[in-house]
């Protein structure tokens, strides 16, 4: 049986934070689209967070593993995720048994591999895959990359807020490097509060408006981000001669967008184990 996306029987072996936002993505979707989850069943593990699950949802629709046996998952599943710590991949899938007829394991480990997936679940290819995503699926407000490309996934996947189908676990890999400048935006909200603060502005001030400011700008940008121009147009929207257009050119002069891209460079070095990231 193949995966549909009716009356969809999900489960997470592993549930940290990033399963409990898939999960709470999925069971707070508003039926618009035609993806249908019946059940979801979770491992123990976080007991917070699938403790959480169960209080928002109710036990009509999510079940607790009773033990640490992740098989009673799979017995229960069609569409498993594999949510485990990179170093602990290997021993708990030597554990499971996966229906080659019945399941589908999409893996959130971000180290593993397609191939090595395939050897240790012994399920078909075309049932193995890997995702990668934010925490922010939550709230419909994220987007997964997804490989190989699976239109059955993709059509449960964009129930999260988007998703982009990847060719190749090298494509996937260079997509995942913007995710991980997710610190540094957080960093440079914190830069620019900071700074408020010590020109005398209120810090819960400071703190609000710097947030709400970004998002706004980030909404912008979402409203053109599949044109592949849509930045570039945001860009010569500025006012010439006025501030922003002035900012862009202090910070080029500064070598900040340099800086990034060295940082990119580094990030790509870590994922592909050719080094140590560092600069």
């Amino acid at each position: 049986m193949s995966i549909t996306t009716t009356d969809l029987k999900v489960g997470f072996v592993g549930f940290g934070t990033i399963a409990s936002a898939i999960a709470t993505g999925f069971g707070i979707h508003d039926g618009s689209k035609s993806v249908s989850f019946s059940h979801f069943h979770v491992s123990q593990r976080s007991a917070a967070k699938s403790q959480a699950l169960l209080a928002q949802f109710g036990a009509s629709k999510v079940t607790v593993a009773e033990s640490s046996d992740n098989q009673v998952i799979l017995d229960s599943s069609d569409l498993i995720f594999l949510c485990v710590l990179p170093e602990q991949l290997e021993t708990v899938l030597s554990q499971l048994t996966f229906d080659p007829d019945r399941h589908t394991l999409v893996s959130l480990v971000s180290t593993s591999k397609i191939d090595q997936l395939i050897a240790s679940s012994k399920l078909p290819a075309s049932r193995v895959h890997k995702m990668i995503c934010l925490p922010s699926v939550a709230t419909h407000d994220g987007t997964c990359l997804l490989v190989p490309p699976s239109p059955p996934l993709n059509s449960i996947l964009e129930v999260l807020g988007g998703c982009v189908q990847c060719e190749t676990e090298d494509i996937m890999t260079k997509l995942m490097i913007p995710a991980c400048l997710m610190g540094p935006y957080y960093a440079i909200l914190k830069n620019n509060r900071d700074w408020l603060v010590k020109m005398g502005v209120p810090v819960e001030d400071a703190s609000y408006f710097v947030g709400r400011t970004y998002l706004g700008i980030a909404k912008d940008a979402e409203a053109k981000c599949r044109d592949p121009k849509g930045f570039d147009d945001l860009i010569e929207e500025q006012t010439p001669g006025g501030i922003n257009e002035q900012s862009i050119k202090n910070l080029e002069k500064l070598g900040i967008f340099g800086a990034y891209d060295k940082a990119m460079d580094g990030i790509l070095e870590r994922l592909t184990g050719k080094g140590s990231g560092e600069c």
